[in-house]
């Protein structure tokens, strides 16, 4: 089943929405985009944990 991952569950005020069919997938696109439109080089541990904890099967 296909995964979502809303940004804003993880850094308030973010409106991006990924998806990916799974997890890893997810969180790949969510390293990009927080490169891209957070400026973070990497993602901390803490955001990656965050990040997959707000991951949900998309409906």
């Amino acid at each position: 089943m296909e995964k979502s991952l809303a940004c804003g569950d993880v850094v308030p005020g973010c409106k991006a929405v990924l998806h990916g069919k799974d997890e890893k997938e997810v969180l790949d696109r969510a390293a990009a985009h927080a490169k891209k439109d957070h400026k973070m080089e990497t993602m901390p541990s803490d955001i990656t944990a965050k990040a997959k904890a707000a991951i949900k099967d998309k409906h």
